[in-house]
């Protein structure tokens, strides 16, 4: 026993002899080009043992042999090292070449980051696919220097409002979408999911090869592609509820009885509510209408390779329902993409997408619950409701706004949207460095909407004695060919790449109508067409567009210093004059890439300094508006009675003044930019500045009556237009050993201005149920100026009053009572007329941001995306109503006590009147708001299972995470929401919108 007790100590003595001697301490230094590397992440592959160099780049770990050392750093290539007998492993890190070498796509063509000119920038589908959204306008929100994105609304399935760089007309400030080489204007069908990478053109030296329909920027949308030699399936799932982010602060029953006595008090009548205080709460609207949510979406995607055919395949369906009841979305497409090779020197291939959406268009309640009277209920006492139908059982209300419960029970309008779009494609590389390409592009849609409206009666001022339905078909085929060559060559230091080729494209949009009255009930099945008895009318017709374009492209560096770039393109459009269907459009950038001089050799902590600058001109046609008959003066029925029988009589009359003389609108731009990377590539920093003028802006100018055409406008080149901005991207990312950091700031300014109009005059837009012409754009003004009267706080007494007064004593406010607005009367005539209205207010911001940060721990990730802007006006329409107590309406909570209640009380707030003499609530500086705000909108939290657990799961990536969208807003705005877009001539107005969502979302990303 005493002999194998010594075996055993002996043997367990060697065992831990060996495996000493198989740790051990390694050191070493870690350089770049000799110099030292401080901060560099040092671990063992597969563990978390780890440590990271000092200020001179040395470092020391214990490893043992057979381990992988594996040495990162930002901006540089990894290094993997197995450990062996040497206890000192020195190692010397390569630049990481992989972001100068990404290839971007610039349009018919791609190029590597490193060589760009031209004002791009890119965002990968990674970053897109984390927003719980239904589009990919609103998931390109804060991503981008240059690029604003401004709410629709949380209606299910709307779309944000896009513009690069601002506005550049006054009509649309629409960009082109480029999809996988289809040019369109409609991207509904994709999800953010399917989506690879996004390019953005935004001047005009990079966006001039698209021509005509590139003047407002081109976004180019890669969808997910198949990859070479390799089969793997993702799978991308989500789901959540939505609620409402922001809810209305709006009286209850028993303030809004005190609210409408005291306006009638104040006006010398007997109060309508004589305990207002027993009216308790009353009905809360908003909460009558609005609802949690539920929202879903499932991607799949299947690719698979090999070096003669690669497919990528997918599926995709999302579901939105709405937070006000009555609206939904649902929308599914499924893709296919393929490319053979045919040989060595020919490739084929197709990319499809199939997709269909459908929308129930529930009413849009958010004006109504803000106005209607907490003191009705929304259903009529049950033994009134007896003989009754279904759409006839709610309360008449006290005002002239319908009851909000009937007009959900009465909405049946409905769209069904199925899409189909694609490409197919051969390249033939004629010889090494040329090749040529054809590729056909088609669009087609087929658009029906479905309505019906039942008779009811609730009122007289609320009812409908007939029902009636309608049907609406649109469908739209677009067709693109392109025809390209492609030559490039490197000789020594010399890159030489040059194409050119042309373009045929067409659009045919058809539309048909048709509606009819009196179906004998309000069942489902009877509401068709065919149903309808009587009051019959349809409508259709047919619009038909094309376009020829031939282009070329020349890019030439040298030595990877000197970049320069030149395009040129014609375009003919089929909807000018024969003699002005044609216009050429050039541009030129160049660049220098100053950090490959030899003299910054020395310069270890610049990566990267290049300078740009370009030039280019674009031509925009006005497309989306305007008609082909334009160019021409046509002639049209119009219908009149006569005679004690009122006789329908048919004459003819201009219905469309043509214009002969009728061309291109210009856009001109010129860009300056800085790209520079510093700290190895940790710190890098965009800055674009730029000038783009627009002229010839194509609209629709007045006719004058004596002319006998009547109330019809003629299209023509009516004006010019200005916009001088700044882009700033700043992103900065940093490895602390396993921790991983990077910040994104992206920083977007321009200021707009109307350098010429038609005639000198202004334009007029907005009109509202109590004020009229909100906006005014004119020479030498930023376009859509908020317009009115300046207030100029209260009066506090009738020495105010008369002391109001001109140089002669006129009282300039001859009905106003202590406690009413003042208003300035600017040209000192002693009166308030149309000539004391003023510029009140811009709704363009000073500028708008969008701020990234994103945190790595192991396996655990988390992410915060901030937008936002600062100085842009807000116009709150709803302040006529809910601020007034006048009209019965319902008012915003507390306003009993903020009103002007006696000398002192306030001068902000006017007194509360139902009668208002003094018209305190005239459109006004009163109603504009600073619309600056900072919003969370996106918070995302993941954790990501190790790779060992992946391996033993037979699987490449498994993630889960949850998601927060639109978690909180601060800003000072009283309305809903300030982010709020709208047209060049009319934005910045809340007019009760859709309300935003919150959302909170969990999901999962399965990969193998």
């Amino acid at each position: 026993m005493k002999a194998i007790k010594h075996i055993v100590m002996a043997s367990l003595m060697l065992f831990t002899s060996l495996a000493l001697a198989q740790e051990k301490q390694i050191s070493g230094t870690v350089t770049f080009n000799g110099e030292p590397i401080p901060g560099v992440s040092v671990l063992i592959k597969n563990t978390s043992v780890g440590t990271a160099s000092d200020f001179d780049g040395n470092y020391t770990i214990t490893a043992s042999e057979g381990d992988i050392l594996v040495f990162s750093y930002v901006g540089f290539a990894s290094q993997e090292i197995p450990v062996g007998t040497d206890s000192r492993i020195d190692v010397g890190l390569v630049e990481d070449s992989q972001e100068l070498e990404e290839v971007v796509l610039i349009g018919y063509g791609a190029v590597k980051k490193k060589d760009l000119s031209s004002a791009i920038s890119t965002v990968k589908g990674e970053e897109l696919s984390k927003r719980t959204v239904t589009n990919i306008q609103d998931a390109l929100a804060g991503q981008l220097p240059g690029v604003q994105v401004q709410s629709s609304g949380g209606q299910p399935g709307s779309e944000g409002t896009v513009t690069i760089r601002g506005l550049s007309t006054l009509n649309d400030n629409t960009p082109l979408y480029v999809v996988d080489d289809v040019p369109l204007d409609d991207i509904n069908f994709l999800l953010p999911d399917d989506i690879e990478s996004v390019q953005v053109l935004k001047d005009a030296s990079a966006s001039a090869i698209f021509g005509s329909r590139a003047s407002n920027g081109v976004i180019i949308i890669r969808t997910k592609q198949a990859r070479t030699d390799r089969f793997t399936v993702n799978i991308n799932a989500n789901g959540g509820i939505q609620n409402v982010a922001k809810k209305p602060s709006l009286a209850n029953a028993s303030e809004y009885g005190r609210i409408i006595n005291a306006s009638l008090e104040n006006d010398g009548n007997l109060p309508l509510y004589p305990n207002p205080e027993e009216l308790g709460i009353g009905t809360d609207w908003w909460d009558e209408v609005t609802q949690s949510a539920p929202m879903s979406n499932f991607n799949v995607n299947i690719t698979s390779g090999s070096e003669t055919m690669k497919i990528s395949t997918g599926a995709s369906h999302q579901y939105q329902d709405g937070i006000i009841k009555g609206s939904d979305f649902q929308k599914w497409n499924v893709r296919l993409n393929t490319e053979f090779k045919l040989g060595e020197k020919v490739t084929i291939g197709e990319n499809f997408t199939l997709a269909n959406s459908q929308t129930t268009n529930g009413p849009n309640l958010v004006w109504d619950v803000h106005r209607l009277e907490p003191v009705t209920d929304p259903f009529l006492p049950d033994y009134e409701q007896v003989g009754l139908n279904e759409f006839s059982i709610f309360s008449p209300t006290i005002t002239d706004v319908p009851n909000a419960l009937g007009q959900l029970a009465r909405s049946f309008n409905d769209d069904n949207y199925t899409r189909v779009v694609g490409n197919f494609f051969i390249n033939w590389e004629i010889i090494e460095g040329l090749s040529f390409k054809s590729q056909y592009n088609i669009y087609f849609s087929s658009f029906e909407n479905n309505w019906f409206e039942p008779d009811y009666y609730i009122e007289e001022t609320d009812k409908r004695d007939v029902n009636k339905v309608s049907r609406t078909h649109n469908n739209r085929t677009n067709t693109t060919w392109n025809n390209l060559v492609t030559y490039q060559k490197d000789f020594d230091k010399h890159h030489l790449n040059v194409m050119g080729g042309i373009i045929v494209e067409s659009r045919e949009h058809r539309t048909l109508y048709g509606e009819g009255e009196n179906v004998p009930n309000n069942t489902p099945s009877l509401r068709y067409l065919d149903a309808a008895t009587e009051a019959f009318f349809s409508s259709g017709n047919n619009d038909k567009y094309n376009l020829i374009s031939y282009l070329g492209r020349a890019s030439y560096d040298f030595d990877n210093k000197y970049l320069v770039t030149a395009t040129v393109r014609a375009d003919g459009s089929s909807l000018f004059p024969e003699e002005n269907q044609w216009a050429v459009f050039p541009s030129i950038s160049a660049g220098w890439v100053i950090s490959n001089e030899s003299f910054m050799d020395d310069t270890n902590w610049i990566n990267l300094l290049k300078l740009r600058a370009g030039y280019g001109q674009i031509g925009n046609d006005n497309r989306n508006s305007l008609p082909n008959s334009a160019k021409l003066t046509t002639i049209g029925n119009e219908f009149y009675t006569s005679g004690a029988g009122q006789n329908t009589l048919i004459g003819q009359a201009p219905d469309n003044v043509g214009n002969p003389d009728l061309l291109w609108e210009t856009v001109e731009d010129i860009n300056f930019g800085l790209d520079l990377s510093f700290f190895n590539s940790e710190l890098g920093v965009n800055l674009d500045v730029y000038s783009r003028t627009t002229t010839d802006m194509i609209m629709e100018k007045s006719i004058p009556l004596y002319l006998g055409a009547g109330f019809i406008y003629q299209w023509a080149n009516v004006g010019s237009f200005k916009t001088n901005g700044v882009d700033l991207g700043i992103n900065y990312r940093h490895d602390f050993n396993e921790f991983k950091t990077n910040f994104i700031l992206n920083l977007t300014h321009y200021k707009a201005k109307v350098t010429n109009l038609a005639d000198g005059e202004a334009i007029w837009d907005g009109n509202h149920q109590r004020l009229n012409s909100l906006s005014r754009t004119a020479e030498g003004m930023a376009p859509g100026q908020f317009y009115g009267y300046v207030a100029d706080g209260i009066f506090q007494n009738r020495t105010e009053i008369n002391s109001h007064s001109d140089e002669f004593g006129n009282i300039i406010q001859p009905f106003a009572q202590p406690g009413d607005m003042r208003f300035k009367d600017l040209n000192g005539d002693g009166q308030l007329t149309d000539d004391d209205r003023t510029e009140i207010g811009n709704p363009i911001p000073d500028f708008t941001f969008g701020f990234t940060m994103k945190f790595e721990y192991k396996g655990f990730d988390l992410s915060t995306l901030f937008t936002g802007s600062y100085g842009g006006d807000m116009l709150n329409a709803a302040k006529p109503y809910l601020n007034s107590g006048a009209g019965n309406y319902n008012s915003y909570a507390g306003l009993y006590d903020a009103a002007w209640n006696g000398e002192g009380s306030t001068n902000v707030q006017p007194r509360l009147s139902n009668d208002d003499p003094n018209q305190n609530f005239r459109y006004s500086s009163y109603y504009i708001e600073d619309g600056s705000f900072i919003r969370l909108r996106n918070l995302q939290f993941g954790y990501r299972l190790s790779q060992n657990t992946l391996d033993k799961m037979n699987l490449t990536n498994l993630r889960i995470f949850l998601t927060g969208e639109n978690i909180f807003t601060a800003t000072s705005f009283s309305g809903l929401d300030p982010d709020i877009g709208g047209t060049a001539t009319l934005q910045g107005v809340d007019w009760g919108h859709y309300p935003l969502p919150r959302i909170f979302n969990i999901g999962v990303n399965i990969a193998f």
